[in-house]
């Protein structure tokens, strides 16, 4: 006879919670994305919040890349693991009567994997960026933070 499965734990997987972005005078912004890693047990531990900040030039494109550079550090903070994301690019491409954003990101460890993300633009090109740098990412983080317990 054969032994029933067990049921899988699923992988935990950061959340995006916020990007924001906060322009000073001339060319200069602030890009604030906040990612959420949910508790394996939410009644009695609350999630733990990563919060990270990129500045540069203001332009769309730019910012994006910030919010692309603030998420994979804010993935470096929950998975305790630096440098192992590199950004290879961001696009913003238009398709199908709307605009979507590309984002490539590389492994720095073996094994060497190139991952993209894509998410179709809203009107918060920082908040589709991080949410691409998500998509693109988050099963290799997902096994990351499943290895790290």
């Amino acid at each position: 006879m054969k032994e029933p499965e067990k049921a899988s734990i699923p992988e935990p997987r950061l959340r995006f919670v916020s990007a924001e972005t906060r322009r000073a005078r001339g060319s200069h912004a602030d890009v604030k994305v906040t990612l959420a890693l949910p508790s394996a047990d939410p009644e009695t531990e609350p999630e733990r919040l990563f919060t990270v900040e990129a500045s540069g030039v203001a332009a769309e494109l730019l910012e994006a890349r910030l919010a692309v550079q603030a998420t994979l550090d804010a993935i470096a903070e929950a998975t305790g693991r630096t440098d192992y994301f590199k950004l290879v690019g961001v696009r913003i491409v238009p398709a199908f009567d709307t605009r979507i954003v590309l984002v490539c990101v590389r492994t720095l460890e073996e094994p060497f994997v190139q991952v993209v993300g894509a998410v179709p633009s809203t009107s918060d090109i920082v908040k589709t960026a991080a949410t691409a740098t998500l998509d693109a990412t988050n099963r290799i983080v997902g096994k990351m933070l499943s290895e790290k317990g």
